[in-house]
């Protein structure tokens, strides 16, 4: 049986674990996320971005691009200067080409607008966290 106190605090921490990120900003505040994205956001989520974002070049039926996602997914989660912003190659072609994308899966972190580092296949966790890492240092200076 709950009690009125026990009510209060739960509601009480729900609104703080709830609590809204954006306040008062235009500014898209997305480090730490994994966002979807296609040709008509990647401008606004990676190449305008202040922030690192790291792009995984991925389609749905590619086996290597499943077992490298959750990898990657909670590395970025882990270190919140950086962004995680999946693109589906099946569905943005243009883009695939655009950044040279020849095998799946593919990750380019971008810095400022443009691609600064990339790597093909799937890699083991350290290394994986090594690029996010490294990445990530592009947001001090």
């Amino acid at each position: 049986m709950f009690t009125n106190q026990m009510i209060i605090r739960s509601t009480y921490s729900c609104a703080r674990k709830f609590s809204p990120v954006f306040f008062h900003t235009s500014a898209i505040r997305s480090s730490g996320q994994v966002l979807d994205c296609n040709k008509d956001t990647f401008n606004k989520l990676v190449i305008e971005a202040k922030e690192p974002v790291i792009v995984d070049f991925y389609a749905d039926w590619c086996g290597p691009c499943r077992v490298l996602a959750p990898i990657l997914e909670r590395t970025v989660g882990e270190n919140k200067k950086v962004t995680l912003v999946k693109l589906n190659t099946d569905d943005n072609p243009e883009l695939a080409k655009k950044y040279e994308v020849s095998a799946l899966p593919t990750v380019h972190a971008f810095y400022k607008g443009k691609s600064i580092k990339n790597f093909i296949g799937v890699k083991s966790p350290g290394e994986i966290k090594a690029f996010v890492e490294n990445a990530a240092l592009l947001a001090n200076e």
